[in-house]
């Protein structure tokens, strides 16, 4: 096995994964949703029949939420039986239980 020591002003690295890129209509969306109202994002339905869709829900959601952050909200994601996500703002940034 190879292995050097180094300093740690030596160290290089680069940044993990990809950056997700959010359309600004849903940022702006959040922005504007009102306490109360849920918003349904039909055009990111998925269909669950799919061999794919919990992956896709995932990335769907991961998205949804990083337009919440860029926003500033904390939003809550369900989705219908029909594949289609609904947004809300979340109350609290505490967990469920």
């Amino acid at each position: 096995m190879d292995f050097e020591f180094i300093d740690e002003d030596d160290i290089e690295s680069v940044k993990r994964g990809r950056k997700s890129t959010v359309p600004q209509e849903l940022i702006d969306m959040i922005s504007a949703l009102p306490a109360g109202k849920a918003c349904r994002l039909t055009e990111f339905a998925g269909n669950p029949a799919d061999e794919g869709y919990n992956s896709y829900k995932a990335s769907v959601s991961a998205m949804i939420r990083a337009a919440g952050k860029q926003a500033g909200k904390l939003v809550a994601i369900s989705w219908s039986p029909a594949g289609v996500p609904q947004v809300r703002l979340r109350k609290s940034s505490g967990r469920r239980k």
